[in-house]
């Protein structure tokens, strides 16, 4: 798993050291002025010590000092630095899930806004969050299909996969489901004991026969399909940039502007020939439900998940050294210490002495 871009898994924490830490210590700056103004308006400045012998302001400083210090490193601990990485054994109970995004050149339509590119990866990043323990695998398809990213229980990889999809990744243009039906069945892995689904996200446009029979054959072996509509049946003008980026129609042989429409009647089929339903990205809630009714109600099994890079926290270093702040703080007296305050007085005593003789 990538770490964070900064060193901190709670950089949150970090703006305590900006606005608390300052604030405290002006409390104790006011604090300390009000206290010698009161002191002041019972004693004159010049009988203090003289009262109080071995009373000394830098002790004060110093005890408050490791106090606002020791505030300063627990919030530098909650903020929970990191260093290095540590490979971990991830073992999950969840669902198998191979997410099938389209990305041919039909997914630049706008009838989803901003697009339904832009909206097929919302969905899926949607999913990542919903399926919390389950193995997640993620399958580019146009023209041709390919394994983007394998089963894992790592998100933050699978969100990376997605994030990187465009309809230049597969440079073999059209659309052909059953090839990514094919591809998805080949990620699962045999000997998981997991329940097995496939979710594809497309605008339904397939060149190519064959989608239905092999929803057929995924459902023999177990595995549930559903399928996600990136459109509207009215359809958009596809359009694209020239080189100078400004917006051009997507035109066929004749030179006509290309209309693409979502194909409902076809991920309907498909659907229920995988034992599963088909919902579209025009609802807001679309991934909900199909996580809700759908992923979520199958048969979890047990699985290993694989090595997975986790930050090396080192949050231990300044709690560590908070705490010894705080130990010497209470240890540090605030007022010499009753043998030394004697020995104090005694030379006072033979100072005067000799003075007087």
């Amino acid at each position: 798993m990538r770490g964070p871009a900064l060193p901190f898994l709670e950089p949150m924490f970090l703006w305590g050291l900006l606005v608390l830490v300052p604030l405290l210590a002006w409390l104790v700056l006011w604090s300390g002025r009000r206290r010698r103004e009161g002191l002041a308006m019972l004693v004159h400045a010049r009988l203090i010590p003289v009262l109080v012998p071995g009373l000394k302001e830098w002790r004060r400083r110093l005890k408050q000092g490791l106090i606002l210090g020791a505030v300063a490193l627990v919030l530098l601990g909650m903020a929970r630095p990191w260093w290095g990485h540590v490979e971990e054994e991830s073992r999950g109970s969840g669902v198998d899930v191979v997410v099938c995004i389209d990305v041919s050149r039909s997914m630049l339509a706008s009838d989803l806004k901003p697009s339904r590119m832009q909206r097929a990866k919302l969905a899926a990043y949607d999913l990542a969050r919903l399926a919390k323990g389950d193995r997640v695998a993620l399958v580019a398809f146009a023209g041709t299909a390919f394994l983007q990213s394998p089963l894992a229980l790592d998100p933050e990889a699978f969100r990376q996969s997605v994030n990187a999809l465009d309809t230049e990744v597969i440079p073999e243009a059209g659309t052909t489901l059953s090839e990514a039906l094919k591809e998805a069945r080949r990620s699962f892995a045999e000997d998981s004991g997991a329940s097995r689904a496939i979710v594809v996200i497309t605008d339904g446009e397939d060149h190519e026969p064959g989608a239905v029979v092999e929803a057929e054959a995924a459902r023999k072996e177990g595995i549930r399909i559903y399928t996600v509509g990136a459109g509207s049946p009215e359809g958009d003008v596809l359009r694209t940039a020239d080189p100078y980026g400004n917006p051009v129609f997507v035109r066929d042989d004749q030179g006509n502007p290309v209309r693409s429409r979502l194909n409902e009647g076809l991920l309907r089929q498909v659907a229920e020939a995988g034992n599963g339903f088909y919902v579209t990205l025009r609802d807001a809630q679309a991934m909900r439900t199909l996580y809700d009714r759908g992923i979520g109600t199958l048969p979890r099994g047990e699985f290993a998940g694989g090595r997975v890079r986790q930050p090396q926290e080192r949050f231990q270093w300044p709690l560590a050294l908070a705490f010894g702040l705080l130990v010497f703080e209470l240890m540090f007296p605030e007022e010499p210490l009753p043998w030394r305050r004697r020995a104090g007085w005694a030379k006072k005593a033979a100072d005067g002495k000799e003075s007087e003789a």
